[in-house]
C-alpha cells in the first residue's frame, strides 16, 4: 500500500496530491475499474486497483466529488475530441447536417463505453461538479459551432448558449435512457433526437403536424 508521510519523514499530504502524474495514474486505474464492473464500481475497488486505501485516493481529488470530477473531465475530452473529428471539414453543410453529425458522434461515443457513461449518469449527483464539468465542456464545443453558423447566415448569434445547453442536455439524458434499457436501435436514436433538434415538435421532416 502506498503511504503519505508527514514532512519530517518526506512527502507531506499536502504535495502529494500536487504530483500531477500520479493524479492521472490514479484516474486510469479508477477508469480501469469502472470499465470492468460498470456503473455500480466501488472507490474503494479503484484505490484497491491503484494499489492505496480509499482515504489515500481521496486525498489526491480532494474528496469521493473531486474523483468523480476528474473522471468526468476524461469523459468529457474525448467526447469533445471525436465532436470535433466528426464535423471537421463540414462546416460549410446545412446546420441539419451538422446536428446529425453531432449527435452521430455523441451516440457513438456513449456506444463505445457504455460502462464509463453509466457510471457517470448514476454515481454523479446531477448538479454536482463532475455532471456540470462535462456538461459545460461539451456545450462550450457545440456553442461555438452554433455560432459560427449562425453568423456566416447572418442571423442573431445570441441564442447560441441556450441551443447549445439544451442540445447537450436533451441528448445527454437521451442518450442515458437508451444505454440503460436498449429499447431503439442506435440509428433510430440519432433519428430522432436530430428530428427533434431541427425541426421541433412539429414533425416537419416527415410532414406530420401536431394537432393545435
Amino acid at each position: 500500500m502506498e503511504m503519505v508521510t508527514t514532512a519530517l519523514g518526506g512527502t507531506s499530504e499536502k504535495a502529494s496530491r500536487r504530483r500531477p502524474g500520479r493524479r492521472g495514474e490514479l484516474v486510469q486505474a479508477a477508469l480501469e475499474v469502472i470499465r470492468r464492473d460498470g456503473a455500480s464500481a466501488s472507490m474503494e475497488e479503484m484505490a484497491a486497483e491503484a494499489g492505496i486505501t480509499k482515504p489515500v485516493l481521496y486525498r489526491y481529488f480532494g474528496d469521493r466529488e473531486g474523483l468523480l470530477a476528474a473522471v468526468g473531465e476524461q469523459f468529457a475530452e474525448g467526447l469533445v475530441d471525436r465532436l470535433r473529428a466528426a464535423v471537421s471539414g463540414q462546416l460549410d453543410e446545412q446546420p441539419e447536417v451538422m446536428v446529425r453529425l453531432a449527435i452521430e458522434a455523441y451516440v457513438g461515443f456513449i456506444a463505445e463505453d457504455p460502462a464509463l457513461y453509466g457510471f457517470l449518469t448514476r454515481q454523479a449527483p446531477p448538479g454536482g461538479a463532475a455532471l456540470v464539468g462535462v456538461v459545460d465542456r461539451v456545450a462550450g464545443f457545440i456553442e461555438q459551432l452554433i455560432e459560427d453558423g449562425l453568423g456566416r447566415r447572418g442571423r442573431a448569434t445570441r441564442p447560441a448558449a441556450t441551443f447549445a445547453h439544451g442540445i447537450v442536455g436533451m441528448v445527454h439524458l437521451a442518450g442515458a435512457r437508451w444505454a440503460r434499457s436498449g429499447e431503439l436501435g442506435r440509428d433510430e436514436l440519432v433519428a430522432d433526437l436530430a428530428s427533434l433538434v431541427t425541426y421541433g415538435l412539429t414533425g416537419a421532416s416527415t410532414g406530420v403536424q401536431l394537432p393545435r
